[in-house]
């Protein structure tokens, strides 16, 4: 099969927007990081696919003439983004005081203390009572 396939036959897309390798299987769904080795390795240990094909799409990656970013230097998506169906939806939270976003319940509860915890005090409430859980709508899902 030709190279201009083997992103697709492997599930691989490349968001020409946000300039990031996917890893669209079903049980992936995330940016994979930008280095050719870290994609050989992903590709080897989570899919099991033959060396042939991590050594083509390796070799695409390190041609390419503009490179992808990591994903950890990439931009957040704008809230209110269209839905994109190759990645996945998590629940989350947000802050009641800032524009603080997460999905991690861990992130949220450290960060009302270190934030807003003298507000807290003052509202006499509970820190769950400083943030609410938030929940993704899709309308691709109501479909």
């Amino acid at each position: 099969m030709a190279d201009d396939n083997i992103f697709s036959r492997l599930q691989l897309l490349i968001d020409p927007q946000a300039q990031l390798l996917i890893c669209v299987q079903e049980q992936c769904g995330f940016a994979l990081s930008s280095k050719p080795s870290q994609v050989n390795e992903h590709l080897r240990k989570r899919h099991s696919i033959p060396i042939d094909d991590r050594r083509r799409a390796v070799r695409l990656l390190k041609n390419r003439d503009l490179p992808l970013l990591d994903p950890a230097n990439a931009l957040l998506r704008q809230n209110e983004s269209p839905y994109d169906p190759n990645l996945p939806l998590f629940d989350g939270f947000t802050c009641k005081f800032c524009d603080l976003l997460t999905i991690s319940s861990q992130v949220i509860a450290r960060h009302v203390s270190a934030e807003h915890e003298r507000r807290r005090l003052e509202l006499h409430v509970k820190p769950k009572a400083m943030y609410e859980p938030l929940h993704p709508y899709c309308p691709s899902h109501f479909q």
